[in-house]
């Protein structure tokens, strides 16, 4: 628990403190020692993660939360096939194959199965081209593979290979494996008016500084051409009227995740459904539903809004041009304000759910094949909080486990002692709290304070708003068995427990709130002569 632990949690960590000094003396006396271990403040950003906190122009704070509900990727609209080309070569009679001879010269325009795309160029992000030869010939064979459509820098990719004879044992075999990022493949065809066409080109003959060579109607050249690992970082031309659909799909919402129980009632929230297509096409967006769930007590609520079951038609992108920043998006904001959208967040979720389904190019290729998509930009659809923090917190419960390493100290020995809290609470919230030790087995071992003990909440004036601090005194018994076991524990549980001032009424936090903390130690101490 980032936040309420640190307020409890702190006091506990500090007999880390204690544990850590030296030793005192060589002989063995008892002594009673008197520290100070804590002394600081803690404030809003303490409670909460700082990335999360925006102060008001009144000093009141509010969080401002993004969660991504949908992400749609490039991958979804463009699937390079593996295969490019095959080649066998094979002669029906037996010839006596002189140096240089040729084998194969094949130009082969081979149609990609990309679904219902037409694509007529793709720019490369990463991937490979790997190119495996059989060859069954007694000697030694040059082969070149081009791609005169695929070109980086202006040069076009090319291959050539010295593959090895095969010997005694049988055929030789030959693998090469290029790295093919930043290559722009025209996909255009020979006469550079289709589209989905790759062009290849494999030339092969006998090594013209080998022997000439028997070849017979068993032997066999074999080149086998392929994609590996190909992520698209741009394309353009059609990608058709392709519609996809989520199903039920789970998204993580991790602002309540510490939340265990309790009720919190939020006098104002500002929700929106932010759609940003990224995308050089237009397309559609239907939301089926949008729920949350707590994912504690299984209680869900769902969104009822007009945006349920209505089609939301969605612009193209628009294309810069600028290498540094090419795509400018399409964006529509709905403002979810006049739905039951405090239910859904009061709710408390740990995880919304939800199914949608989207349509690319709804009304077909009204761009004449001159849609586009870069790698880094999508269909994405976010839902944007803003809570300002003026709520009602009942028995509000944030429960977390730590990590707990308290070293036993050498050369003296805690009989029993007192740690003393002292809290100068400036929030407008009670805290009681609870910390469970746990041993190797997870098992509890032992409570340290009770939720009797209680940080009280600081006096509020007519208008809800503090008008000092208020001072609460805690003292925790620190006895030999219960020393012992802090030394056993490896973890605690930390369990804080918020209500707020003057309830029914809804409380404002301001950037200004602060509490004080100062944490003192009493222990009856043994000193041990080595």
């Amino acid at each position: 628990m980032k936040p309420a632990g640190k307020i409890i949690l702190i006091f506990f960590l500090a007999s880390l403190l204690f544990s850590c000094r030296k030793d005192i003396g060589k002989a063995n006396w008892d002594i009673s020692v008197m520290s100070p271990l804590i002394n600081t403040q803690l404030g809003i950003n303490n409670l909460l993660t700082d990335s999360l906190l925006q102060t008001n122009p009144d000093s009141s704070v509010k969080i401002v939360y993004n969660t991504t509900l949908y992400n749609f990727s490039v991958d979804s609209l463009v699937n390079i096939p593996d295969t490019i080309t095959r080649q066998v070569f094979h002669i029906p009679f037996d010839i006596n194959a002189a140096p240089g001879q040729q084998l194969i010269n094949n130009t082969d325009n081979k149609n990609l199965d990309l679904g219902n795309a037409q694509i007529t160029k793709i720019i490369i992000k990463s991937g490979y081209i790997n190119l495996r030869t059989k060859n069954s010939l007694k000697e030694k064979t040059l082969c070149k593979y081009q791609l005169p459509g695929a070109k980086l820098n202006g040069v076009p990719f090319e291959i050539i290979d010295l593959v090895p004879a095969a010997d005694n044992n049988g055929p030789s075999t030959f693998s090469r494996k290029v790295n093919i990022s930043g290559y722009a493949f025209d996909l255009t065809g020979p006469y550079g008016n289709s589209f989905n066409i790759l062009t290849s080109i494999i030339n092969a003959k006998v090594d013209p500084n080998g022997d000439t060579v028997p070849i017979t109607h068993l032997d066999s050249l074999q080149v086998l051409v392929s994609f590996e690992g190909v992520v698209v970082d741009y394309a353009k031309g059609f990608f058709g009227t392709q519609q996809f659909q989520s199903g039920q799909q789970y998204s993580a919402f991790d602002l309540f995740n510490k939340i265990t129980s309790g009720n919190l009632g939020l006098e104002n929230i500002n929700l929106k459904l932010t759609v940003n297509n990224g995308f050089g096409m237009d397309a559609s967006l239907l939301v089926h539903e949008i729920k949350s769930v707590n994912t504690k007590t299984n209680t869900t609520v769902s969104l009822n809004s007009s945006i349920i079951g209505s089609t939301i038609n969605v612009n193209r992108a628009n294309e810069t041009y600028n290498p540094a920043n090419p795509v400018l998006p399409s964006t529509l904001t709905f403002n979810l304000n006049n739905s039951n959208f405090k239910q859904l967040i009061e709710n408390l979720p740990g995880q919304l759910e939800y199914s949608l389904d989207i349509m690319t190019d709804p009304l077909g290729n009204v761009s004449s094949g001159n849609d586009f998509i870069y790698n880094n930009y999508g269909f994405k659809a976010d839902l944007d909080l803003e809570i300002p923090l003026s709520f009602i917190a009942h028995d509000l419960t944030l429960k977390d486990t730590v990590s707990f390493n308290l070293s036993k100290p050498s050369g003296y020995e805690i009989n029993n002692g007192t740690l003393t809290l002292i809290a100068d609470n400036g929030f407008p919230l009670s805290a009681s709290s609870q910390i469970y030790l746990l041993n190797d087995n997870n098992s509890i071992t032992d409570s340290l304070i009770t939720f009797n003990n209680t940080i009280i909440s600081a006096p509020l004036d007519i208008n809800n708003k503090v008008v000092s601090k208020e001072r609460s005194i805690i003292k925790i018994l620190v006895s030999g068995q219960r020393i012992e076991r802090l030394y056993s524990a490896k973890k605690m549980i930390v369990v804080v427990r918020f209500n707020t001032a003057n309830q029914p009424q809804y409380i404002k936090i301001f950037s200004n709130y602060f509490m004080n903390i100062k944490l003192t130690g009493d222990f009856d101490m043994t000193v041990n002569e080595n």
